[in-house]
């Protein structure tokens, strides 16, 4: 389980659990919305000693004819955005890693 105690002005104001595998799915779930991404890999995401700081490992599959820095960028927006909204945890990096393209993969209009 992954814990996050809730603060504010040096007050308590308690914790939030939920199980340790539940925010890699939901940033593969958010970044296969992502258009030009044909497939999602392995996702690490890695706590920051002392403090609630995050940096997120992602593999990916690009669509052929998609521009990779465009995805790219919109995949780290997307981490972002999503581990920033569910866990409320500052991310420190998200690191891309593009294993391949997929051939006649459609990319989403968004």
């Amino acid at each position: 389980m992954e814990t996050i105690v809730h603060v504010e002005n040096g007050e308590y104001l308690g914790q939030t659990r939920f199980a340790k595998d539940l925010l890699p799915q939901s940033l593969a779930l958010s970044v296969k919305e992502v258009r030009g991404v044909a497939g999602v890999g392995e996702i690490k995401i890695k706590r920051c000693k002392d403090s609630n700081h995050l940096n997120v490992d992602i593999e990916l599959i690009v669509s052929t004819g998609d521009s990779v820095p465009d995805v790219a960028y919109r995949v780290q927006e997307a981490v972002l955005n999503t581990a920033t909204q569910f866990s409320g945890d500052k991310v420190d990096q998200v690191n891309i890693y593009v294993r391949g393209a997929k051939y006649g993969a459609s990319s989403k209009q968004k």
